[in-house]
C-alpha cells in the first residue's frame, strides 16, 4: 500500500465530519486515476497552510477548520472528463458539512466553488474581512504549484498530462496554453502578499519558459 503523504493525516484529522465521510473522502483522494489532484495535492496544501499561516488568524479557530474543510474538499470529485468538479464537489461538502455552524458552511462551499476560476471577478465577491482574505489564501494556495522549481513543475505538467490521457495532443496543448497564457496576462496573479512573495518570481519563470518552448497558440 502506497504511504500517505506528510500532512495528510493531520488535514483529515481537523475535519469536523462524521467518520464515515472522512474515511470515503480519503479514498476518493487515492483514486487510482489521480495523478496530480490526489492526496498529495491536498497535503501539501495543508502544509504549505499551516507554515506560511504560520502567526496569523488563518491557522486560529475557526478560520483553521474552515480552511481545513475548503483544502481537504475542493478537489473532493475529479473526472478529467467532466467541467462541474467543483460544483460537484462542493455537494459532496454540502452533504457532510452538518458540525459547522451554517455560516462556516457557506464559507467553505463557496470558495470550493471560487476554485473553479482562481482569477474570476466573482471569486471574492460578497466576503469582506476574515472571509474574504481566508478566501484569497485558500486560492492562492491551490496555485503555489505554479512556483515549483523547475523539476517538480515538469513533474506536475507530467502528472496532468496522465489525467487528462483521454485527450489528443492539441486539444492538451490548446488547453493548457489556454490556461498559462491566462495566468502569464493577469496582473496579479498571487492575491495575499506573502504566497506573493513566496512564489510569484518562480511561477513567472515557470509561465515564460513553458511559453517560449511552446508559444501560445493562434
Amino acid at each position: 500500500m502506497k504511504a500517505a503523504p506528510p500532512g495528510l493525516a493531520a488535514l483529515l484529522a481537523r475535519l469536523p465530519i462524521a467518520e464515515p465521510a472522512r474515511r470515503a473522502l480519503r479514498q476518493r483522494l487515492a483514486e487510482p486515476g489521480r495523478h496530480y489532484h490526489g492526496a498529495a495535492h491536498v497535503a501539501l496544501l495543508w502544509r504549505r497552510h499551516r507554515r506560511f499561516g504560520a502567526g496569523s488568524f488563518l491557522v486560529r479557530s475557526p478560520w483553521d477548520q474552515m480552511i481545513a474543510c475548503a483544502i481537504a474538499f475542493h478537489d473532493a470529485v475529479h473526472d478529467a472528463r467532466r467541467g462541474d468538479n467543483e460544483a460537484a464537489s462542493a455537494l459532496l461538502w454540502r452533504r457532510c458539512s452538518g458540525r459547522l455552524a451554517a455560516r462556516q458552511r457557506r464559507w467553505v462551499e463557496q470558495t470550493i466553488l471560487a476554485t473553479a476560476d482562481h482569477l474570476g471577478g466573482d471569486a471574492l465577491r460578497g466576503t469582506r474581512g476574515h472571509a474574504r482574505l481566508a478566501r484569497a489564501w485558500l486560492l492562492d494556495l491551490d496555485l503555489t504549484p505554479l512556483g515549483e522549481g523547475p523539476g517538480e513543475f515538469t513533474a506536475n505538467t507530467h502528472r496532468l498530462r496522465r489525467e487528462f490521457a483521454h485527450l489528443q495532443e492539441d486539444a492538451w496543448d490548446a488547453g493548457r496554453l489556454a490556461f498559462l497564457g491566462r495566468m502569464v496576462e493577469a496582473p496579479q496573479r498571487f492575491r495575499t502578499r506573502l504566497l506573493a512573495a513566496q512564489f510569484d518570481s518562480r511561477a513567472r519563470a515557470n509561465l515564460a519558459r513553458t511559453l517560449h518552448e511552446k508559444p501560445l497558440l493562434t
